[in-house]
């Protein structure tokens, strides 16, 4: 018997609070839809608004995702600007792992919401 999974499809959410902006994105990150998550973020860090990025519902993440992370991370970085990762999925945590990067990307501890970067 095969249990068939359906992604997600490919969302991005944007929730404003107050100084705190909340980037909810769900299904497949990849190639494709990769890029839609870099223009969002870019836009939004250019508002200079603490931003949490939350991954929880994230079904794939390629090396496109990743590095959209990563310029995500190195812009804040050089800034001075507030960018965190919230729950990222396992295929994250995954991925994050693989190539080693767990230093270099901003999660919030022990699988916290969005709302404990507040």
């Amino acid at each position: 018997m095969t249990v068939e999974h359906r992604p997600h499809p490919f969302e991005i959410q944007v929730d404003h609070r107050d100084q705190l902006t909340v980037v909810r994105v769900q299904g497949e990150v990849d190639a494709a839809t990769a890029p839609r998550m870099g223009e969002a973020l870019s836009r939004l860090q250019a508002k200079k608004r603490d931003l949490v990025l939350d991954l929880q519902d994230v079904d794939f993440m390629d090396l496109h995702g990743l590095a959209v992370l990563m310029r995500a991370t190195r812009k804040a970085r050089s800034d001075g600007g507030s960018f965190r990762i919230a729950r990222p999925a396992d295929c994250v945590k995954r991925l994050v792992q693989l190539v080693h990067a767990e230093r270099e990307l901003p999660f919030i501890p022990d699988g916290g919401g969005p709302l404990d970067a507040a």
